[in-house]
C-alpha cells in the first residue's frame, strides 16, 4: 500500500471516530511505528489531525456558546447518564462544590435521589432548588452578583464565599475539553468562581457529555493531564476514550 493511500484511510478514521491510536494503526496496516508517526506528521501538516501522545485526534472545533435554556435540551440523556456515573465517586456524608449550568442541575437531581447526607456548596440557584428539600443535606449558597443568564452568582463576593470552605471534591461542568488545549469554558464572570472551587477542593472532577470532547472555548480552566478525572456518557467513541486513558486521564464510567 502506498503512503498516500494509508494516510487517506487514517484521515477517514479520524473524521469518523475522532481519534486514532498508533498501536492500532501499526496492527491494522502491518507497518512500523516510525512509518505511522511519519504518516501522522504529514496529516498534521495538512491540518487533518493533531498528534498527541499515543496517537492523534481530529482538529479541535470551536464549541458553540448556547443559552442555559438551550443547553438544558442538549444531550439530556447523556447528562443523566454521566450524572449517575459521577455519583459513584462519592460516599454518604461527603462534602462537595458543585458548579452551575445544565449538567450541574441534572447532577444535583441525581444526588437528591441517591444520597441521604451530603454537604453541598454551590453558586447555582438551579442546584440549590433541587436540593433544598433534602433534610439530610447541608447546603451553602455562595451568593454575589446575580447572573440571570446562568441563574447563578458570580463576582468577587461569590469567590470570597467559596474560599471560606473546603470540600473533598469540586464538580466542574466545562464547555469544552481537549487533550491539547485543556478544560475550557466561556463565561469570564463564572470562571473565577470555578477556579476558586477547584483550588479549595482536594480533587476536581469534570462533568462533560460526549459532545464536549475535543471542543474549544474562550477560557482555559485547567490542563488535561495525568491524574485528571473526567466523567462522560457512553456516546464518547472508543478511540477517543482509549487515547485519553493512554495519556493517563481517568474517564469515570460507573461501577460495572
Amino acid at each position: 500500500m502506498f503512503a498516500v493511500e494509508r494516510q487517506q484511510m487514517i484521515a477517514e478514521q479520524i473524521r469518523g471516530k475522532g481519534a486514532v491510536r498508533i498501536s492500532e494503526l501499526v496492527e491494522q496496516f502491518g507497518v512500523s511505528v516510525e512509518t505511522i508517526r511519519r504518516d501522522l506528521l504529514e496529516l498534521e501538516k495538512g491540518g487533518q489531525l493533531r498528534r498527541v501522545h499515543g496517537g492523534a485526534v481530529g482538529p479541535v472545533q470551536s464549541g458553540q456558546y448556547s443559552t442555559l435554556p438551550e443547553r438544558r435540551e442538549e444531550n439530556a440523556s447523556g447528562k443523566s447518564e454521566l450524572a449517575r456515573y459521577a455519583t459513584e465517586l462519592l460516599d454518604e456524608g461527603d462534602s462537595v462544590f458543585i458548579d452551575c449550568g445544565s449538567t450541574a442541575a441534572v447532577f444535583a437531581e441525581q444526588l437528591a435521589r441517591q444520597f441521604a447526607r451530603l454537604t453541598v456548596i454551590t453558586n447555582s440557584l438551579d442546584v440549590f432548588e433541587r436540593l433544598r428539600d433534602r433534610e439530610g443535606f447541608e447546603l451553602y449558597l455562595c451568593s454575589g452578583v446575580y447572573l440571570r443568564g446562568e441563574n447563578a452568582f458570580c463576582g468577587s463576593w461569590a469567590v470570597e464565599r467559596v474560599r471560606c470552605f473546603h470540600a473533598g471534591t469540586a464538580f466542574i461542568c466545562p464547555s469544552g475539553i481537549s487533550l491539547e488545549y485543556g478544560v475550557m469554558d466561556y463565561d469570564r464572570e463564572l470562571y473565577h468562581v470555578q477556579r476558586a472551587m477547584m483550588e479549595c477542593a482536594d480533587r476536581t472532577v469534570f462533568l462533560a457529555d460526549s459532545g464536549k470532547f475535543e471542543k474549544s472555548a474562550l477560557l482555559k480552566l485547567a490542563d488535561v493531564k495525568p491524574g485528571c478525572t473526567l466523567v462522560t456518557d457512553a456516546g464518547l467513541s472508543d478511540e477517543i476514550r482509549d487515547l485519553y486513558r493512554e495519556n493517563g486521564i481517568r474517564i469515570a464510567e460507573g461501577r460495572k
